[in-house]
């Protein structure tokens, strides 16, 4: 088992599922620190306001009034600190129609990155940097109904759905299951592979608004019709966790499971590929926007493309086999979260991006992915460093 350090390159965010209403939920306000928004925490309103007001709680929410004009009816002197459950800092302007997507916690209210979150973007990396050496992979992502000519079929309703995924494809690398097309836990090579949960908390979370690169014709690349703001772990921050590859457990269950890959085989071999898998994915971003940076009016992208390439440098310096960087949670994007591997297949965009893009027909003049999320600064999301402790 080892140690391994994880910082934060920039804000990440993973959601515990729960979207706050601002008013209720959280409210802003001012501390000692500047601005700042509050996470209420009810029990703490109503031991300040008492239990026998709290239908006239439940009618100032019904009536849009905020929490803290309730608190401050009872209790004028009453601070933020009183009634919260924690406080963020306020990097964007908190709108009236705002909600907020809330980040995992655990039971002492730490903010966390799941152990699975970080295992799922390693198992992404490992996948990408092995399925190159998989043999008819077009048919073996195809999920789609087909007639004895190999048209798609339509359903009841006279429609065809194409569909498609990577099951047997993920089954043949990590775990083959005979009697299913997708992996066999007890078969899977990733069983021997075992990460922590990393906790954090040394700074405070942000809260950050959430928009688009967005490459259109007729407008600016910078969309921020849709934004969306969400709490995250703060940039800068970092923590430890616990991972261990289990060799021993590996060689003992040797011909029962599916072979290790060698990128598998080491920390320092996983750390190698994780990083290289980083690096690729990082220079295609860059050469996809090279190409497209004249056509923005808001020169956004070239500040975006300026981003990228800050991380990519991290990358370069790090540290062969004990160092790499990792990109994790919301707003990683689609080559992050699927390892960008299916863009070399020959069905590419007659299969994939039709299945992968609602309404793909408004929007097959363009390349896939057309959208890139970035926060309100054009700052990234989601990136982190990992460091074997010696």
């Amino acid at each position: 088992m080892s140690k391994i350090k994880i910082e934060t390159l920039t804000a990440v965010h993973i959601g515990s599922g729960e979207t706050l209403q601002y008013g209720t939920d959280f409210v802003t306000g001012e501390t000692e620190d500047g601005d700042v928004i509050s996470i209420i925490e009810p029990r703490k309103v109503l031991d300040l306001i008492g239990v026998d007001n709290v239908q006239q709680w439940v009618t100032a929410i019904e009536r849009k009034e905020s929490t803290s004009q309730v608190v401050k009816r009872y209790v004028p002197n009453a601070k933020l600190e009183d009634y919260s459950n924690r406080i963020i800092l306020g990097w964007s302007e908190v709108r009236d129609t705002d909600t907020l997507k809330e980040q995992i916690h655990d039971g002492q209210g730490r903010p966390y990155i799941p152990g699975s979150s970080i295992k799922g973007a390693i198992r992404t990396a490992i996948l990408a940097s092995l399925v190159g050496g998989i043999q008819d992979k077009e048919s073996k992502i195809d999920k789609t109904k087909r007639d004895s000519d190999g048209n798609p079929s339509p359903d009841k309703r006279g429609k065809i759905q194409l569909k498609a995924n990577a099951q047997k494809i993920e089954a043949e690398l990590f775990g083959f299951n005979s009697k299913k097309e997708g992996v066999d836990p007890n078969k899977d090579v990733f069983r021997f592979l075992q990460v922590g949960d990393a906790y954090f908390g040394e700074l405070r979370e942000v809260a950050i608004r959430m928009v688009n690169i967005n490459e259109r014709e007729r407008q600016s690349f910078w969309d921020a019709s849709k934004p969306q703001l969400i709490e995250a772990v703060s940039p800068e921050d970092e923590s430890e966790f616990q991972l261990k590859l289990n060799i021993s457990g590996y060689n003992f269950s040797r011909g029962k499971v599916n072979q290790l890959p060698l990128c598998m085989s080491s920390e320092a071999e996983l750390f190698r590929t994780i990083n290289t898998h980083t690096q690729k994915l990082l220079c295609e971003e860059l050469e996809y926007w090279e190409e497209r940076e004249d056509k923005d009016e808001s020169d956004n992208v070239s500040t975006y493309m300026g981003k990228v390439n800050d991380i990519l440098s991290i990358a370069r310096k790090c540290k062969d086999g004990k160092e790499c960087i990792l990109r994790i949670g919301h707003g990683s994007g689609w080559c992050f979260i699927t390892g960008a591997w299916a863009k070399s297949l020959k069905n590419f965009d007659s299969l994939v991006v039709p299945v992968s893009r609602p309404k793909n027909s408004i929007y097959e003049q363009y390349d896939f992915p057309k959208t890139r999320r970035v926060d309100d600064e054009c700052e990234l999301l989601g990136f982190v460093k990992l460091s074997i402790i010696e």
